[in-house]
């Protein structure tokens, strides 16, 4: 299950999401002192989202990993996008997780009129994934549209 976290949850469990954000950080960002703080400064405010995986056990939950979502505007195409800014898994991720997740960012993207979901990716796994919904997995650049996808999702499930 992916949840969004508010903001004193994120500060709550910054130890946790900063190791991951450092671990998996996309390859625009660039070296600065103050990177992490900039970061935590935009998820607090809400420039970013964060989300949690975790599945829910007969043991309890079962933390799986972080997501960081920020919302691209261009302008000159006058569309929106959902980033997946930052992508971290602490253990192997199961399918159905992936495949949870990636429901729960589509329908977000769906809600703020995003027309694609985008990302910077070297794992192997999630490129497949987005092959096999019918997206683009060039130059280690990830894109599909957000309605198309939803669609499709839905009919694999049926």
């Amino acid at each position: 299950m992916l949840t969004r976290l508010l903001p004193d949850q994120i500060s709550r469990f910054w130890d946790v999401i900063s190791y991951s954000i450092s671990q998996s950080l996309p390859p625009i960002v660039g070296e600065h002192p103050n990177k992490m703080n900039n970061i935590l400064m935009s998820a607090l405010e809400g420039s970013i989202d964060v989300w949690a995986s975790y599945n829910r056990g007969s043991d309890g939950n079962k933390f799986e990993g972080i997501v960081l979502t920020e919302i691209l505007y261009d302008r000159p195409s006058r569309t929106r996008n959902l980033l997946i800014y930052c992508l971290y898994g602490y253990e192997k991720v199961d399918k159905q997780s992936w495949d949870n997740g990636l429901r729960t960012l589509l329908k977000y993207a769906s809600g703020k009129k995003c027309n694609q979901i985008v990302a910077y990716t070297d794992i192997p796994m999630l490129i497949e994934v987005v092959k096999r919904l019918g997206g683009e997995a060039r130059y280690t650049f990830i894109s599909f549209d957000v309605q198309r996808s939803l669609n499709d999702l839905i009919n694999l499930e049926n």
